[in-house]
């Protein structure tokens, strides 16, 4: 028997196991659930277990019978000679990656395309870039989509040699042609619907006035345009709702998302996508279910809408600073509290060392809130300061800031001069615009005064700085 025989063969077989075991699992589905549940009931319960058997036997026992029941059925389907004939009588050029019909079954008449795209590493989500369990659709008849899925993919099988069933059509394989003259079919005839089905019919691309459309003019001379028809990529719509079933792993028969609900532990876990909306396509109705396609059908006519909405952003309370961490990372709103206690020192009608010890606490207060946050900063990842982002952010602050430069900030003071000065600066430039409305413009005697003072308390907590 040839390669290409026993391919042909074992994938019939196949679907034949795979028609038998949908129509068992559809005839037996109340008596597998009855048992499942009792399964669950009498867990740990030894008493019960005669009973469970008993449920078990009844299961088993409808399986057989419905076996039975649908050998002859999937046998006389999956024939070889009837198979072959009923393909090659019934099944249209139907096969498609983006059916029209999902935005209005109605339609009749639009192009099948067949676009399968080329993977790019850019991130998006679209044709080319996932990878599918299901590459192709079917849209047309409901009656035959199912014939015209199984033709497909039986062209797609692969040999040995790495060529694919379709290859050998088109080179005119004479163990092909010897293989469906014997199943009593014109070869030539037969080649010419498998190339349409598998490669789509070299027609004239033709639109419908139902599919949404967007006109793009290309020259205002001769008034011509691009008409641009949006249609759905059916498999990337499917291949996201099957991923997301598959997030709903089943533990003795039951989803194990249900246990989380009983406040159960499963090691396995389970994952979850919130925020998704159904959305069906014929779904109420099975026959204009299968019109619209055969992954329509196979997913029972729903798809899943997931969310696209703008981030929820919250404001951080501490910012990396751009170029300079006085004025990026700092605000005097920050520290009303504590530049209205020493604004009042300041305005106060006397000056005594009490006046003076409290400005000076109050400095080093204000000082300490801002050692805090650069601190915070410096929990940040080490070398964030070397993102291009924060290049113009100078050396010294880099130094202070980035725990890339642990070892600098701790063994060398070249950078400390510029942090205090520009620490002295902040602290007098804060202070005026908080009170710029109440401000009372000190003298520049009093200026120095205060400068000192501020010089003096940041020197005070150099080592603090390290």
């Amino acid at each position: 028997m040839s390669e290409i025989s026993i391919i042909i063969r074992q994938f019939l077989e196949d679907q034949k196991a795979e028609f038998l075991d949908k129509r068992i699992s559809q005839e037996t589905r109340d008596k597998k659930t009855k048992y499942e549940q009792l399964l669950e009931k009498q867990k740990g319960r030894e008493s019960e277990n005669e009973k469970l058997a008993q449920e078990k036997q009844k299961y088993d026992q409808s399986v057989a019978k419905a076996r039975i029941k649908f050998q002859p059925e999937a046998d006389e389907k999956y024939e070889l000679n009837a198979w072959f004939h009923k393909v090659f009588s019934k099944a249209k050029p139907n096969v498609t990656t983006h059916p029209a019909k999902f935005t209005n079954p109605k339609i009749k008449g639009a192009s099948s395309f067949l676009f399968y795209g080329e993977p790019m590493n850019d991130g998006y989500l679209k044709t080319g870039n996932a990878q599918l369990d299901v590459k192709i659709d079917v849209s047309g008849d409901a009656a035959t989509n199912t014939l015209v899925f199984e033709l497909y993919s039986l062209l797609e099988k692969s040999l040995s040699d790495g060529s694919q069933l379709i290859n050998q059509f088109e080179n005119d394989c004479v163990e092909l042609i010897e293989f469906i003259n014997g199943v009593n079919i014109e070869y030539l005839s037969f080649k010419g619907k498998c190339i349409e089905i598998f490669y789509g019919e070299s027609i004239e691309q033709t639109t419908h006035d139902l599919i949404r459309q967007v006109y793009f003019p290309v020259s205002s001379e001769n008034e011509e345009y691009h008409l641009l028809s949006v249609i759905t990529p059916s498999m990337l719509m499917y291949e996201v709702k099957n991923r997301i079933d598959d997030f709903n792993r089943w533990f003795e028969g039951q989803p194990i998302r249900t246990l989380k609900k009983d406040n159960k532990f499963h090691s396995d876990g389970f994952d979850e996508v919130f925020g998704l909306t159904e959305i069906g396509f014929s779904h109420t109705e099975f026959t204009k279910m299968g019109n619209v396609s055969y992954l329509n059908v196979r997913n029972k006519g729903i798809a899943y809408l997931l969310p696209s909405l703008p981030p929820n952003l919250k404001r951080r309370d501490l910012r990396l600073p751009i170029d300079d961490f006085f004025k990026n990372s700092l605000r005097s709103s920050q520290f009303k509290e504590s530049f209205q206690t020493l604004h009042n020192l300041i305005v106060a009608p006397v000056n005594n060392v009490h006046i003076r010890e409290g400005i000076s606490n109050t400095l080093k207060y204000i000082i300490d809130q801002v050692l805090q946050r650069a601190f915070r900063i410096r929990a940040t990842d080490e070398g964030w300061s070397e993102a291009e982002h924060y290049q113009s952010l100078p050396l010294a602050q880099r130094i202070w800031l980035d725990d890339a430069h642990r070892l600098h900030r701790e063994n060398e003071d070249d950078w400390i001069d510029s942090i205090t000065r520009g620490f002295s600066r902040w602290i007098l430039q804060a202070y005026e615009y908080s009170f710029k409305e109440t401000y009372i413009k000190l003298s520049d005697h009093e200026l120095r005064e205060i400068r000192g003072i501020v010089e003096q308390a940041v020197s005070s907590d150099r080592e603090f700085f390290k």
